[in-house]
């Protein structure tokens, strides 16, 4: 049997491919990188998720983990003696992933007014069918409200950076630093006009580069014939019991889509192994004769039956 390693499935160039690069960095983790195509159709991906197509993707063996939310918990997993990312609780953690999201927002309305006149036509459909509720025809590349908002965001990092400790909870970073390291990196490579915002805050800019020095672990680049072997020769992680009093419990077997929200990364088809309060389990079929447990957030993914129309 071949060792299990992490695996992450993802392409550099996303804020959140660069969140999970970050997770690692901080654990001091060894992985492989498993570049995906920036547009649909991701047929690998979406083979081991049962449909979903974003970034990134971690897989350990026959265990996939959709999500930074899931990718977070399951490194916390992988090696309890290592420095957590959720350090803090649940609760939390998930404020600090929410924030982090709604920052996001302004960032992507940025990024379209820049580029989408440099992007060929497949690019640009693909983002419009992604984030099929932003109008691309009326984003500004100057818009003082945005830039308003995201110098408040800014803001806010600099007050919590200023109640003590060199990272957001303190003497040590953890997932509230890397889901807001991640925005900052978005600005940093991408977004030049709105650099001197973070700048504007010292403590800020001098945090960034306390998160950005950290690394990002030892990393390898492999092909998608490493994901294969894993699934095929991997382990599966044990299921989380379903509560007697959990809504969905009468679902279990069945088959169900899961949902990914507001933005269209395609949805995941499968059977219904375990749900509570915090992921959803589904069985995919990536491969014949090799089968996948893929690990959903039950935090802004919803579930139905297969047979129920979408």
């Amino acid at each position: 049997m071949t060792a299990t390693h992490l695996v992450l499935h993802q392409y550099d160039i996303s804020p959140f491919s660069q969140k999970a690069q970050k997770m690692m960095g901080l654990k001091g983790l060894a992985w492989q990188s498993i570049e995906m195509p920036l547009i649909a159709p991701k047929p690998d991906v979406e083979a081991l998720t049962g449909g979903y197509r974003g970034t990134p993707v971690l897989q350990r063996g026959a265990d996939v983990y959709v999500d930074n939310w899931m990718i977070a918990r399951a490194l916390d997993d992988f090696d309890p003696t290592l420095p957590r990312l959720n350090s803090q609780g649940a609760l939390q953690a998930a404020a600090g992933y929410a924030w982090s999201e709604r920052f996001f927002t302004p960032l992507l309305h940025t990024a379209f007014a820049t580029y989408k006149n440099q992007w060929d036509d497949d690019f640009r459909a693909d983002r419009q069918q992604v984030f099929p509720a932003v109008d691309f025809n009326t984003l500004s590349v100057v818009d003082p409200e945005r830039q308003s908002q995201v110098r408040a965001f800014v803001s806010t990092i600099a007050a919590q950076l200023t109640r003590g400790g060199a990272f957001l909870n303190g003497d040590h970073p953890d997932g509230w630093d890397v889901h807001v390291w991640g925005m900052c990196w978005m600005v940093h490579s991408a977004l030049p006009d709105l650099v001197p915002v973070i700048d504007a805050f010292p403590v800020v800019a001098n945090w960034y580069q306390q998160m950005t020095d950290l690394g990002v672990g030892e990393r390898a680049d492999v092909t998608i014939d490493v994901a294969w072997n894993q699934l095929s020769e991997g382990q599966m992680a044990p299921l989380p019991d379903t509560p007697l009093d959990e809504p969905l419990r009468g679902w279990l077997g069945q088959q169900v889509v899961v949902g990914t929200g507001s933005a269209d990364r395609g949805a995941s088809a499968g059977r219904l192994l375990a749900v509570d309060a915090e992921q959803v389990v589904i069985a995919t079929e990536p491969r014949q004769g090799a089968s996948a447990q893929v690990w959903f957030p039950r935090f802004g993914y919803a579930l139905r039956l297969a047979s129920q129309s979408a």
